[in-house]
């Protein structure tokens, strides 16, 4: 045995020492993970095996140190969203309570149990007094308090805000937002004092825009200040008053010369120039890329958008800028220069023929002078109050009016087509119409116009869809918009973070897509992904597409919590039909408690090139409302519905 040590003696030595070094190792780490254990029992560490599954933990605890693992379910706080601070001040006597909370445990308002959804989620009208109301909520041991201060203002907001600069012989509109049953509303300017007139105002607001138009002098060679707009309200017995910045009225540009606007957007809106409203009618058409005509007046400025006007000659208003939601850049419309225009406008129809899903006029003319299109006779709701909806459709034929015509050469015969039955020329004070008269009545689907490359105006309209047989849309297009998306998220709804308005309209469009396909449609989508797409960049994608229809999903919101159901809407009359029939298939589906039916303004709507049904599709802001919105059994009803709406549509076109 000494033999074997001292033969390996430095081996024996060696093995040793790494030993001894292992042993002290695992003892401190048994020292270190008792000193650790204590500490985190002392703080209630938490380590999650799964950040992504919050019901199972490994919780530290115990006095002999072992680790106990639980499935424990996660500790679900109240969250609300809305007020968004503790101390709140509103204009509004009622206001909506948004939150959340665990269902499972009781949670009270005031004292009062508050009703949930089954995630959570809850929205409560709460009705406010003047001054501080306080609201206490009662959650797992807890209270939490909100004071509501409500501010009885009878003016919520006026415009010009801001020091404004405006062309000599111009008309701006002033506009106080002030309470509905207010009995005087007025403003005064430079010594003229007017009533400001209440806009329509849905059921239940409390407040509306009281609207007015001040004109400025005309002459003058320097800018001259005029002072302060003075808004003037009384509202049960309550007197606001407030005085805008200073109106700087600029030398008159007319002293110049005469002055000719042109188109240089692709489409520019056209606007009754007798009127100094933003109102959006369908009774008024659009001119194409470099259309011209002198401009008349001045210049009428919208006070609360910032949108301006050129007033031409022919008796319309176009926009000098506008917005292009939701991108912050304005989009240059028109623009003026000094020039000169002839006084008369030679016309020749050189064309027409029906080639694909269009028939087609083509006109030569002298100069780029302004048209007007209007759908004839069509009877109106009430259009003294923007309400453009209908009962029935009466039109039979389509005016197309040009200004500063004597007359329209007729160098090409009237060719049979899908639409027309006949054509007749009509002279007007103004200039000459053609009218072309439909084959039946209400048998009109879209049209649109542009210059083409030879500088000839060509107008196409879309011809009847031709289908082979019931519930077959083999050769159909239909484009399909998904409301908002990327930066625009819409309506932000009781689950803001992950189920807003955008990512919703996005959801049920890819529902209806795939059922429309089913049926051989061709689908395209204005975005198939979560991207930001601004109003113009829309209507240029639809327009290019020239589909034969077009379905713009959104979903709606208010700040009330009770306002609830779907609404169905178009702006133009040819879009009835497809409307009522989708409209009419959702109803019968018993989806919502509430479906409504109307005309709107909708910027989309107003494309012009194919009918365009816009679908609000139940209140992202009402609790029952967002329970279907956010259940996928009920969106496949709401496609469902949608698409026997659209296939009653294409059905009415089989021979």
């Amino acid at each position: 045995m000494k033999n074997f040590f001292k033969k390996h003696r430095k081996p024996i030595i060696i093995t040793a020492s790494v030993l001894t070094a292992v042993i002290l190792a695992a003892a401190a780490v048994v020292l270190t993970v008792k000193f650790t254990k204590k500490a985190f029992l002392q703080n209630r560490a938490y380590s999650y095996i799964n950040e992504s599954d919050y019901a199972s933990i490994i919780e530290v605890s115990g006095e002999d140190d072992a680790l106990a693992v639980q499935n424990t379910e996660p500790q679900i706080p109240l969250v609300i969203t809305s007020p968004s601070a503790k101390d709140t001040t509103v204009k509004e006597s009622v206001f909506a309570i948004i939150g959340t909370s665990d269902p499972q445990k009781p949670l009270l308002l005031n004292g009062n149990e508050v009703a949930r959804l089954e995630s959570g989620e809850f929205s409560v009208d709460v009705s406010l007094k003047p001054g501080s109301n306080i609201f206490t909520f009662e959650y797992d041991n807890t209270t939490v308090t909100y004071n509501i201060r409500y501010d009885f203002t009878v003016i919520k907001a006026y415009a010009p805000f801001e020091k404004k600069s405006y062309e000599a012989g111009s008309s701006f509109v002033v506009t106080a937002c002030a309470r509905v049953n207010s009995s005087s509303v007025t403003a005064s300017f430079n010594g003229q004092k007017i009533n400001l007139t209440a806009q329509p105002y849905a059921e239940g607001e409390e407040y509306t825009d009281f609207t007015g138009t001040f004109t400025l002098p005309t002459g003058n060679d320097s800018d001259i200040n005029l002072g302060s707009v003075s808004f003037t309200a009384v509202c049960q017995g309550v007197v606001d008053s407030y005085s805008s910045p200073a109106v700087i009225c600029l030398r008159d540009k007319a002293l110049d010369g005469t002055r000719i606007v042109e188109v240089v957007a692709s489409q520019a809106e056209t606007f009754d120039g007798n009127t100094t409203d933003d109102w959006s009618r369908p009774t008024n058409s659009y001119l194409p890329q470099g259309t011209v005509d002198y401009m008349v007046g001045g210049i009428v400025y919208e006070s609360e958008s910032g949108n301006s006007y050129y007033n031409l000659r022919c008796g319309k208003r176009v926009y000098i800028t506008k917005k292009n939601a939701p991108d912050p850049e304005r989009v240059t419309v028109s623009k003026c220069y000094q020039g000169e225009l002839p006084e008369y406008n030679n016309i020749s129809l050189v064309s027409n023929e029906a080639v694909g899903k269009h028939t087609t006029f083509t006109f030569n003319t002298d100069w780029r002078a302004p048209f007007a299109v209007e759908i004839a006779p069509q009877n109106y709701n009430n259009p003294a109050i923007r309400d453009y909806g209908f009962t029935s459709i009466t039109y039979g034929y389509v005016d197309i009016k040009f200004f500063y015509a004597a007359g329209i050469a007729e160098n090409a015969a009237f060719v049979e087509n899908p639409l027309f039955s006949s054509m007749q020329i009509i002279p007007a004070s103004d200039g000459v119409i053609l009218r072309l008269y439909l084959k039946r009545v209400g048998a009109f689907y879209g049209w649109n116009a542009e210059y083409n490359s030879a500088g000839q105006l060509v107008f196409s309209f879309l011809n009847p869809t031709e289908v082979v047989a019931q519930n077959n849309l083999n050769g159909v297009k239909i484009v399909i918009d998904a409301g908002h998306g990327g930066r625009d998220i819409g309506a932000p709804g009781l689950q803001p973070q992950t189920m807003c308005e955008a990512e919703r309209n996005l959801s049920l469009a890819f529902k209806l897509k795939s059922r429309l396909e089913s049926y051989g449609a061709t689908v395209v989508m204005t975005r198939s992904d979560n991207v930001s797409m601004s109003s113009d960049a829309r209507c240029e994608f639809l327009r290019r597409e020239a589909p034969d229809l077009c379905i713009s999903l959104h979903h709606d919101s208010s700040t009330r919590s009770s306002a609830s159901g779907a609404s169905f809407y178009s702006f133009n009359a040819f879009s009835g039909k497809a409307l009522k029939n989708i409209c009419d298939r959702t109803l019968q589906a018993g989806i919502y408690g509430k479906t409504q039916i109307g005309w709107h303004y909708f910027y989309l709507a107003r494309v012009t090139s194919c009918p365009v049904v816009l679908i609000e599709n139940g209140f992202i802001s009402n609790p029952q409302d967002f329970a279907g919105i956010s259940d996928e059994n009920t969106n496949n009803a709401k496609a469902d519905a949608i698409t026997l709406g659209v296939l009653d549509y294409f059905n009415s076109f089989v021979k």
